[in-house]
Order: C-alpha cells, then structure tokens, then sequence
C-alpha cells in the first residue's frame, strides 16, 4: 500500500513541477510570453476598450441566449397547440365514423324491427349471382343526369361484369349493362375498355 501512495505522490509532483503557471491555462511557454509582452505594450485606455467590448458581448450573448430561450419556448407552445389541434382533429373524425357508424347502425335496427315489405324479383335454386360479385350483389339507386338509375354489383373485372349482366338478362332483366366508373366518375365504355381487356 505505501508503495502505491508513494507512486502516486512522485507522479503528481512531476506533473506539477513540468506544469508551471506559464503552461497551466493551456499556453505553451512561448505564447505566454508573447500575451504577456502584448499586455505590457497595451495602454490603459485600449485595455479598458478591451474589456468594455468584453463586457459588451457578454451582455449581448446574454440577451441573444434570453431571446433563443424565449424562441424555443414559442416553438413548443406552437408544437403543443399542434398536437392539441391534431388530437382534437382526431377526436372529431373519430366522433364522425362513430356517428356515421351509429346512423347506419340506427338505421338497420329501425328496418329489424316491426313489420317491412321487400320486393324479390326472382328466386332460383340453382341460379346463384352471388359468386360472380366482389362485394356482395347489393342493389344502388343513383339519381344523376336526370334520372333514377339502379345499378346491381361491382366489378374490377370486365369478363365477370359481362357474365352478370347476361346472367340477369337470362331471367329477364333485358335492359341490363354495364356501366364503368373512374375514380368514382361515370366514364364511357370505349373510354376504359382498352385498360381492363388484355
């Protein structure tokens, strides 16, 4: 143990006698005394200018530090209005879907309770359309062009919209055909017929 502290004590008083004030502050002996000649030659009225502009920038880095702080503090108060406003953005989407979501929903109880008269058009046992829709074969009324149009099934396929809509002719429905939409925009056949046939 004495060893060691003995090892100790040499080291650190080499480190300070080969460290003299000269070195210390991080100037090699040199530039000690280059600063300290230059700080002889200086008057008292430039070395007063010289710490004046010291206390000047001082106080202006002050100021600055204070003013970025106060910036930073703006920059996060605009950051939490944001995610208030996001939150509540959030908020009233989800209150929409819920109410639509309730609206549909009050709207199907209504049609399952009491007395309701549907109209079938046909009834087969062996005929069934279902297959040849992607979403079910659901009957939409669409008022457009001055007219009430009943639209039956939805296709991303031409072929299968063809075999629907000779399958609805077979039982009677002569004046059925098929309608592209796209992007939700009636367009004519010829328009998009080269995009869906191979």
């Amino acid at each position: 143990m004495t060893f060691t502290k003995t090892l100790l004590l040499v080291i650190i008083a080499t480190v300070f006698f080969n460290c003299s004030s000269k070195t210390i502050g991080g100037l090699t002996k040199e530039e000690y005394k280059s600063w300290k000649q230059q700080k002889k030659e200086m008057s008292p009225e430039a070395f007063k200018a010289l710490v004046e502009d010291k206390d000047r920038i001082a106080q202006e880095n002050n100021y600055l530090l204070e003013k970025m702080a106060h910036v930073e503090q703006k920059i996060a108060d605009k950051q939490g209005e944001i995610d208030r406003l996001a939150r509540q953005v959030m908020s009233m989407s989800t209150q929409n879907n819920q109410g639509a979501n309730g609206n549909s929903e009050s709207n199907i109880d209504e049609w399952q309770k009491g007395i309701v008269f549907k109209v079938q058009l046909a009834a087969f046992d062996e005929f069934d359309l279902r297959d040849l829709t992607e979403n079910g074969s659901d009957l939409k009324i669409i008022d457009e062009e001055g007219y009430i149009k009943y639209v039956l099934g939805q296709f991303r396929d031409y072929k299968m919209a063809d075999q629907f809509k000779k399958k609805l002719r077979k039982i009677g429905v002569k004046e059925a055909w098929i309608v592209p939409y796209k992007d939700g925009q009636r367009v004519p056949l010829k328009d998009v017929l080269t995009e869906v046939i191979d």
